[in-house]
């Protein structure tokens, strides 16, 4: 097709397909089309088309590029955001709470602040640099460094961004390219670089600049809340490269420790972001669309509003309570902002319309709906919009399979295809019976081959199937604890007894869990080739290097047991042998097992004993007796201390 060719007379497919086209040539720093025609006709077209398309909605995938992949030691996070002083005063409030947790004085914290660099995340390791990727893998773009990028502080600094001087990009390069980060971007995923990139390579304008060699700021909780924005534009203006906030984080070792992180970000540390322009518009008209839970989501229409280089004509409206109540349907008007994201979000209600027909039954499939707090609910498990955003939502959150997209699993529940086993049965002439093209329906198959075989992690597998309080971070949590396989028939009482997960959420996760599982099981047959994170250890407890076996009916399962004996740096065994040195029992043991660990010189100890040893450190009178018991065959440890 010409590339030329308006966005109207285009296919929703053709459209996203010159989209792509167009963002990997920019990338290369060979744009096909100038910034304002790609903003203004071509994403105005597809956002006014399918404003939830994963194009929109999502950041623009890395892609495979540079020389191949490198595993990043440890995950690169990715930063909890906050816009106003409100949100950081908030999280101030937590990190105070956590002080009196751990047993840290409130008026000593202090709080490190940096400039958050607005380019490509990556980290130096091993003389390799490497993109964030997907946080566990990253694209090896060591080539750069030979190309002229300047590696600030030498080599092995771990993270930071790649990035070009500001002041090089003002004198040479601010009329030629929207921003800095695409440059960037352009020079880490092309092969060879156009003059301008070489010119910058060349200049050493081009440089990686680790976190640790950040010019920052230390304050205490009052100064960093009072004088936030006078603090944050003080280091954003003396960085030196493009910026698009201030990371904010805890000094404290311990508060950190006990915050720990989710999948997605360290609970210690955000980033407070610029707010980003705003608009005012009026609204039109509200439309519908249903998620994968049912929830159905009102879409604003407003009048076609410019707002930061785009043509804005489809705002979020969060919930069907809020536009209720604020009476945000036609003639209202409103403000609305664009943080980087492509779609906009409502800011603000600045004067009221009429009031809002809200929906008496589901726009999809016309069934019943119920509130749920501020949300309109379809209940109907079976409606085509929510099939299809289950579907949409696994191979999102999988991450290792494309083609899937909106489009595609439209056309495979409007033909009957409608879960996730159905697909991976599909051949390639059940694809082109639906109307795929023959070399289309090869690569859906292929795509489908691929995210079998290729390695994917346990919990972004579990996380994928939209259970209810097991996203990323809590799939993650609760693996970390029991083999997946171990999930099957697993109770609320042995989630519960998994650290963040209580007594209210344990019992709804067990409950679907064990609706899912036939689903997950018929899914785990396909021959996934799932991978579980490496376990982090703790090399200062009691059980730190010791040689463990448990036995017995025991309070938790038995993989739970073993897991928190690993996490604890114990290397855990099946069977007692002579390097065996702790055993811990249940109830029911055979007294010929008890019998042959004890002619072992193993020392014997109950659950209980067992549980009050996690929480001691490696230097305790404790761990020393477990030590010099070892090897006594007469006697068993006995604890001195009241359980």
């Amino acid at each position: 097709m010409s590339l030329l060719k308006p966005a109207q007379a285009l296919s929703t497919s053709e459209l996203v397909d010159l989209l792509r086209t167009a963002n990997n040539a920019y990338r290369a720093g060979a744009p096909i089309m100038p910034d304002a025609t790609y903003d203004l006709v071509y994403i105005a077209e597809l956002i006014k088309r399918e404003p939830n398309h994963p194009l929109l909605n999502q950041p623009e995938a890395e892609g495979d590029f540079g020389i191949g992949k490198i595993r990043h030691k440890s995950p690169l996070l990715s930063t909890d955001k906050a816009y106003t002083q409100n949100e950081i005063a908030v999280f101030v409030r937590r990190i105070q709470k956590a002080a009196d947790d751990v047993g840290v004085e409130q008026a000593s914290l202090r709080f490190r602040m940096t400039p958050k660099l607005d380019g490509i995340a990556g980290s130096f390791a091993e003389g390799k640099l490497a993109t964030r990727g997907s946080g566990l893998l990253g694209n090896d773009i060591s080539h750069i460094l030979d190309a002229g990028t300047v590696a600030v502080g030498g080599v092995n600094t771990g993270p930071g961004e790649v990035v070009i001087d500001k002041a090089y990009w003002d004198a040479n390069l601010i009329d030629l390219f929207a921003y800095p980060r695409n440059l960037v971007a352009g020079i880490a995923s092309a092969d060879t670089h156009n003059h301008n990139a070489m010119e910058a390579l060349e200049s050493g304008a081009v440089r990686f600049v680790p976190f640790s060699h950040l010019n920052f700021l230390e304050v205490e909780a009052a100064t960093l809340i009072e004088q936030l924005d006078a603090l944050c534009s003080e280091l954003e203006t003396d960085a030196g490269y493009e910026t698009d906030g201030v990371v904010i984080e805890v000094t404290n070792a311990a508060i950190r420790t006990h915050l720990g992180s989710t999948s997605h970000h360290h609970k210690w540390q955000i980033a407070k972001k610029k707010i980003g322009k705003t608009a005012e518009a009026n609204v039109k008209g509200i439309k519908w669309l249903v998620a994968r839970t049912g929830r159905i989501t009102p879409i604003l229409m407003i009048e076609a509003t410019k707002l930061s280089g785009a043509v804005i004509t489809n705002v979020t409206g969060h919930n069907a309570g809020y536009v209720s109540r604020l009476n945000i349907g036609s003639g209202a008007r409103v403000q609305i902002v664009r943080s980087g994201e492509v779609v906009p979000k409502l800011l603000a209600v600045v004067s009221e319309g009429e009031a809002v027909a809200l929906p008496q039954c589901c726009p999809t499939c016309k069934g019943c709906v119920q509130w749920q707090n501020d949300f309109l609910v379809c209940t109907n498990d079976r409606c085509d919009a929510r099939v299809e955003s289950r579907l949409g939502h696994f191979f999102s959150i999988i991450g290792n399979v494309a083609l899937f997209g909106p489009k595609t699993i439209e056309t495979l529940v409007a033909n009957g295809v409608r879960t996730l086993p159905e697909i991976y049965r599909m051949k390639t002439s059940e694809f082109a019976a639906m109307g795929f093209g023959p070399k289309q329906s090869q690569n859906l198959v292929n795509q489908l081959v691929r995210s079998r075989t290729e390695a994917v992690e346990n919990w972004r597998f579990l996380a994928a199937f939209g259970i209810h309080h097991l996203g990323r971070g809590d799939s993650r949590r609760l693996l970390k604890a029991f083999a997946l396989e171990a999930l099957e028939g697993i109770s609320a009482s042995e989630i519960q007894r998994v650290e963040h997960f209580g007594p209210i959420t344990a019992p709804k996760i067990a409950d679907q869990l064990n609706e899912a599982w036939p689903l997950l099981r018929t899914m785990l047959d396909f021959g996934f080739n799932l991978e579980a994170d490496e376990v982090p250890t703790q090399t200062d407890s009691a059980l730190a290097g010791k040689n463990i076996v448990f036995t017995g009916k025991l309070s938790r399962s038995r993989e739970a047991m073993q897991e928190s004996a690993r996490q604890l740096g114990a290397n855990v065994q099946s069977s007692v042998g002579s390097s065996t040195e702790i055993l811990v029992t249940g109830a029911s043991v055979g007294a010929k097992k008890i019998e042959a660990a004890v002619a072992k010189g193993v020392s014997i100890i109950t659950e209980a004993e067992y549980e009050a040893l996690r929480s001691m450190p490696s230097e305790s009178p404790l761990a020393t007796s477990i030590q010099s018991e070892q090897k006594q065959p007469e006697s068993r440890l006995e604890l001195d201390f009241e359980l």
